[in-house]
């Protein structure tokens, strides 16, 4: 079922819309430079805007970046699922868009196609051009520019992953989505201000 949609991102340059349990998102290899100019040409996304990550597990996000108490323990309760977690780099895999400040942003979404398309990290950001609504279906304003869709239906929501930023000292919220703060503060965490 998925065969079309490894070959997109596979080729060189290729890009394709796919659903998470968030919102749809636009992916591509994330050490494919060609493909990644085309998906920042695509949104109009501001070049100083880092892509996330997206990852198969754990073990595969381990391979590139460092995984502190802070980012295992949320990677444990939330991985699958709808949060990005941001750690330290560990060596530079990928385009350089992906990384921020020597940090790199890891989503590790609960969909059925994670098994079967992350045989190499993707960047994933979500399917719509910059200031636009984020897509809840496969009904996107770039269907037109992208290689393949992947229409699985009806998003499981409208809010977008939860980003947490992880350090030596503790963990803080950059952007609140699909988890909560309320959340987050039930969990026995250090925060930083």
């Amino acid at each position: 079922m998925y065969n079309e949609y490894k070959n997109i991102l596979d080729k060189s340059g290729g890009v394709c819309i796919l659903p998470t349990e968030t919102v749809y998102g636009i992916a591509s290899l994330a050490n494919d430079k060609k493909a990644i100019d085309r998906i920042y040409a695509i949104k109009g996304r501001d070049f100083n805007k880092s892509l996330a990550v997206c990852v198969k597990d754990l073990g595969q996000a381990e391979k590139y970046g460092v995984f502190n108490k802070y980012a295992i323990k949320l990677a444990e309760i939330y991985w699958p699922g709808p949060v990005t977690i941001i750690v330290a780099t560990k060596n530079n895999a990928f385009d350089e868009r992906c990384y921020l400040n020597n940090t790199i942003a890891f989503r590790c979404p609960d969909v059925s196609w994670r098994q079967f398309l992350i045989n190499k990290p993707l960047v994933l950001t979500s399917a719509n051009r910059s200031g636009e609504a984020n897509p809840k279906d496969a009904n996107t304003t770039i269907n037109a520019l992208v290689d393949g869709v992947l229409d699985e239906g009806q998003s499981h929501g409208k809010v977008p992953s939860t980003i947490i930023l992880t350090g030596i000292n503790g963990i803080k919220v950059i952007r609140e989505g699909k988890v909560s703060l309320n959340e987050l503060e039930n969990i026995e965490l250090d925060w930083v201000k």
